[in-house]
């Protein structure tokens, strides 16, 4: 009898409960159940808890695994048709932690394209500088692009601008960084841990202007963070070659489980950029940074929201090319953000993403001293994304409204945007080939106010409501063997004319130049191949990639004229210190790129690392048959480091060969080589972790200039520098 109703019991399916915690308590977002005994799986919700249904033995393996915590796992044996884990608590290995960040439904994410870099953890903060630029700055195929130690912006293979994205948690960062060299990025990275470089077929659920890729950084690699008590964390440091200090404080207030607050402010003052030969003026930098956030943690789903401001007053230095004592620009941005996501079980969909922002900028630049400024620009943009996410497929849409205004001397019309995409990336298993297919469908509404305009060098008449339909698509194709990896990749992608290179017509004193747009210019498409092999193994990596990519209208600001002839190659700007600016007009060439990227790591022991790289990036203007102006050039880097626990040492060597392809009105930039050192130390006690930092860059005071500086004809690039950090976890 008993055997009768125990197996018509069986005839039904059976499930399992729990809640996955870490060693503090605090809920394990998307652990992975699975039982290979079955083949069936799930993943822990926001809370912890997880439910697995389709349970048909009674006795069967379960292995609960989440990236950054050791493994669990059990042999269960059920008597009905209900079983309760209970909580199941999972131990952090701290030896992954130092490598990976914790990430909730990681096996969710789009395969990485073999040439992705995930820089975080111990390496970010050993790397850390105050920008963005200078934080990438050893990796590979990433160059520095500068007027000033406050302006320095990465370039990816070459493209800058807005041929790449810089976004955060995967939405535009909202500044007019990527319009102009000289406006700075309004982000402090002492105050941020993770930075994401992607390419591929998943860049395109970005955006679609992504041929150079897209750099995505966080303040939190893990949205799900989630504490049981106060925790607090300081990073404080100082710099010799500019005087500077900053200080970042961050705070972590669980009022419960459920309610978490975090609470971060940062400063930074630096004096002006010291070089080998002198003191570059007018260079200082002051930054100050607000974030605040909120989330609310449910059963299955995940609110937070956030306000974050920022302001920053930095120098450009003066030039025989402009304003001979600087410039001087003043910069604002707050911003509110609401980040929603949900567990969901809907149509093989097991996410929800719902990201709502809103953002106020604005930008000021004065002549040097001046009380009023002379050009003035700010923006106001709303973004509101959705996103489902599953195992083979992702979809979403964007909608985005910006409101463009500028002031002084800056004649460039009010404008109103409307922005509207839709976008979607397929994955999936083919034998042993994985196979990702993306696309993105893009409309842009550009409205300029034409009731009122001042231009001398464009026809009102040609300053009409444009719109451009962009369709992107993209194809990866991945295979793994051994310890091989292959990923394959081709892209076709579009970038609109910004309004700058469409309706510019006047001074931006920050550039040195006079800014005339062209109404006609038509969209950007750029078709382009990567092909990247990898190959891993404990104690080995290396990895080679190859990439090329040509555009038949691509988008350039170009000097109008090479002598002084007044009227027509530049303008008289005032008189005295104001000086005279170059003009520059867009233009739309035939062009391609393409070049070789390659990187090797390897560990001769448990305490020794060597390891190096090659960048090689060419540019080259079809329509005029010379090279594309400022082209990064050719660089090898090599590196070995001790690790001798609890001290960390790694001495770097850079060397930068000759720019002689030149561009239009381009000047040659000879090579040089230069070393730097690095160094931590850390301490862990019971409930506080010390870590201890030093850079010393460039040290024996090379004078070196880089060719992508707009600043290389005044001064050399900062000589040799001691940068001294603290941080402080409990």
């Amino acid at each position: 009898m008993y055997c009768t109703i125990l197996s018509l019991l069986w005839a039904q399916d059976g499930y399992i409960t729990g809640i996955i915690v870490s060693e503090d308590q605090a809920p394990i977002h998307g652990a992975n159940i699975f039982s290979e005994t079955l083949d069936i799986g799930t993943i822990s919700q926001v809370d912890g808890s997880f439910t697995l249904n389709k349970i048909s033995e009674n006795k069967f393996s379960l292995t609960i695994s989440m990236i950054g915590f050791k493994e669990v796992k059990n042999t269960i044996i059920m008597d009905g048709l209900s079983y309760d884990l209970g909580t199941v608590i999972m131990v952090k290995d701290t030896i992954k932690l130092n490598q990976i960040d914790v990430e909730a439904h990681h096996e969710l994410q789009p395969h990485n394209f073999a040439s992705n870099i995930d820089f975080s953890g111990k390496e970010y903060h050993e790397n850390l500088k105050s920008t963005l630029a200078l934080t990438l700055e050893q990796q590979t195929g990433l160059s520095i692009q500068s007027m000033g130690q406050a302006t320095a912006k990465p370039v990816l293979r070459g493209y800058t601008g807005d041929r790449f994205l810089l976004t955060e948690n995967g939405i535009t960062i909202g500044d007019l960084s990527n319009t102009s060299i000289d406006h700075a990025i309004s982000i402090d990275m002492a105050s941020f841990n993770n930075v994401r470089v992607i390419r591929g077929p998943e860049s395109l659920l970005f955006g679609s202007n992504t041929i150079g890729g897209v750099i995505d950084v966080s303040r939190q690699s893990n949205l799900d963070l989630r504490f049981k008590k106060i925790s607090f964390l300081s990073l404080v440091g100082t710099e010799s070659s500019n005087k500077g200090a900053f200080g970042n404080f961050t705070l972590y207030v669980p009022i419960n489980s459920q309610h978490q607050f975090r609470i971060s402010l940062l400063e930074r003052q630096s004096g002006n950029q010291n070089s080998p030969v002198g003191v570059l003026d007018n260079t200082n930098l002051s930054n100050n940074e607000l974030a605040v956030s909120y989330s609310y943690f449910g059963k299955s789903h995940r609110s937070t929201l956030y306000y974050e401001q920022t302001k920053m007053d930095y120098g450009i230095p003066g030039s025989p090319e402009g304003h001979i004592d600087g410039v001087d620009i003043r910069m604002s941005k707050s911003a509110q953000k609401y980040n929603y996501h949900k567990d969901i079980s809907f149509l093989n969909f097991q996410t929800f993403d719902l990201d709502q922002r809103f953002i106020n900028y604005n930008h000021s630049e004065f002549v040097k001293d001046a009380v009023s400024p002379s050009v003035s620009m700010g923006q106001k943009i709303f973004s509101l994304q959705g996103k489902l996410t599953g195992n083979q497929l992702t979809i979403g849409s964007l909608f985005q409204y910006r409101d463009f205004k500028a002031g002084g001397f800056y004649w460039t019309p009010d404008t109103e945007e409307i922005r509207m995409s839709i976008f979607g990336l397929f994955q999936r298993n083919i034998k042993d080939l994985i196979l990702q297919i993306s696309s993105r469908i893009e409309y842009l509404a550009v409205m300029p106010e034409t009731s009122f305009l001042f231009l001398s060098n464009l026809n009102n008449a040609e300053v009409v409501n444009r719109d451009f339909t962009i369709l992107s698509g993209a194809v990866g194709l991945f295979r793994s063997w051994n310890n091989w990896e292959l990923s394959l990749g081709a892209m076709i992608a579009g970038r609109t004319p910004d309004l700058d290179e469409l309706y510019s017509d006047g001074p931006h004193l920050g550039t040195y130049s006079y800014e005339i747009g062209q109404p006609n210019l038509k969209l950007e498409r750029t078709l382009s191949f990567e092909t990247s092999l990898k190959y891993k193994t404990p104690k080995s990596q290396m990895r080679l990639t190859g990439y090329q990519s040509f555009s038949p209208n691509y988008h350039i600001s170009t000097a109008m004229g090479s002598g002084y002839e007044p009227g027509a190659d530049w303008i008289e700007w005032g008189s005295g210190s104001s000086g005279w600016l170059y003009k520059y007009q867009m233009k739309g060439l035939r062009a391609q790129m393409y070049g070789l990227e390659s990187d090797l790591r390897y560990e001769l022991n448990t305490l020794i690392y060597v390891g190096g790289s090659i960048s090689v990036t060419r540019g080259d203007n079809l329509s005029q048959n010379r090279p594309l102006e400022y082209m990064p050039p050719d660089k090898v880097q090599l590196s070995t480091g001790f690790d001798l626990n609890p001290l960390y040492i790694s001495l770097n060597l850079k060397k930068v060969f000759p720019q002689t392809r030149l561009g239009e009105f381009e000047t040659r930039t000879e090579g040089f080589m230069i070393f730097d050192l690095n160094g931590s130390y850390t301490i862990h006690s019971s409930n506080i972790s010390h870590k201890f930092i030093f850079q010393l860059d460039n040290i024996f005071n090379e004078v070196y200039y880089n060719h992508l500086s707009r600043l290389k004809t005044i001064m050399p690039e900062k000589g040799r520098s001691l940068n001294i950090q603290y941080r402080i976890v409990f």
